[in-house]
């Protein structure tokens, strides 16, 4: 049997549907729109991690920019490659910055950054560093400074074809800065992305990253 449909019934859904549609194609301007870039940080920083921030961060306009993961391997490996123990300068990559954009607020920002560092991980014992890097192994190093809204960790990662001594001459330093958010889920942020990173990297030494890092 064949259900008939009323034409006049037809003409309304056709209508509904359009004014649906219409107000589901909000595009870039719709803040509940997940930007482009979101998903490379989701991969960095895990996907729940990054949830949990930007529900912390509050409502607004969010703006994303990040680095896919394989560029951003590619550059740090090229550049462990080319390394020199004379090498002092390196450069840091922002691999993912989130900012909210809020009304009352102001802006809330999110970033993680990776560097090969000019620190040592031999030079964590003396006193200047002492007071705020903390050994969470032979391997990692963190410093967690209660009184600003950032985190960093510096580890051992040997590059498959880079010179010899390369792991210990020049270390990874792992950063997430933030507006404010809770140091727990900072130090979750932080531990996802250098464990994403040495995994995407193939660190030869295999540094033992912690999910849940000393406070």
């Amino acid at each position: 049997m064949t259900m008939r449909v009323p034409l006049s019934t037809t003409l309304c859904a056709v209508v509904l549907g359009a004014a649906v549609l219409s107000g589901c194609s909000g595009g870039a301007e719709d803040d509940r729109t997940a930007p482009a870039d979101l998903p490379h940080c989701e991969l960095l920083l895990g996907k729940r991690n990054v949830s949990t921030a930007l529900d912390a961060m509050g409502p607004g306009k969010q703006v994303v920019s990040a680095l896919p993961v394989k560029e951003l391997t590619g550059q740090l490996v090229s550049e462990a490659k080319a390394w020199k123990r004379a090498d002092l300068q390196h450069d840091s990559y922002s691999a993912c910055r989130i900012d909210v954009l809020g009304e009352e607020e102001g802006a809330q920002v999110l970033e993680a950054t990776v560097k090969w560092s000019a620190l040592l991980l031999d030079s964590m014992s003396e006193p200047k560093h002492a007071k705020t890097w903390r050994e969470v192994n032979d391997q990692v190093f963190v410093e967690l400074d209660a009184g600003r809204p950032a985190a960093r960790l510096l580890l051992a990662c040997g590059v498959p074809g880079a010179a010899e001594g390369q792991a210990l001459g020049l270390p990874m330093e792992v950063a997430v800065s933030d507006s404010g958010l809770d140091e727990a889920l900072r130090g979750k942020l932080l531990s996802e992305f250098a464990r994403a990173l040495t995994k995407s990297v193939g660190c030869t030494n295999a540094p033992q990253v912690p999910p849940t890092l000393p406070e």
